[in-house]
């Protein structure tokens, strides 16, 4: 399920944000929204792809690129279970508050 996150100012001037293209850190806003309370998602480009930029042409070797553009500055990190990729936002929980967080699907 989708979640509202919070942007805090600080994100624009971060040294890890500021290292990424523009379009790279729309989607690392984007991928927030879909992220467990835990800051973790599947790392699905078609899938993170049609939820953020649905109208954008931008195909899924794209997203993905884009996604590994995010992992080379540590804003995320990838990791597999099961055979499936999964996307871990780095520091999750300085950015973010759950008050309530729910139990994750993810592992």
């Amino acid at each position: 399920m989708a979640r509202i996150r919070s942007i805090k100012p600080e994100f624009w001037t971060s040294a890890q944000v500021m290292r990424c293209s523009p379009l790279a850190r729309l989607l690392f806003i984007g991928v927030w929204n879909f992220c467990d309370d835990f800051g973790r998602a599947a790392a699905d480009a078609m899938q993170l792809g049609a939820q953020i930029l649905p109208r954008d042409k931008i195909d899924d070797a794209a997203v993905r690129a884009l996604l590994e553009e995010l992992a080379k500055v540590e804003l995320i990190r990838f990791y597999v279970v099961g055979g499936r990729e999964y996307l871990e936002v780095t520091g999750w929980s300085k950015h973010q508050k759950v008050d309530r967080p729910q139990k994750s699907r993810l592992s």
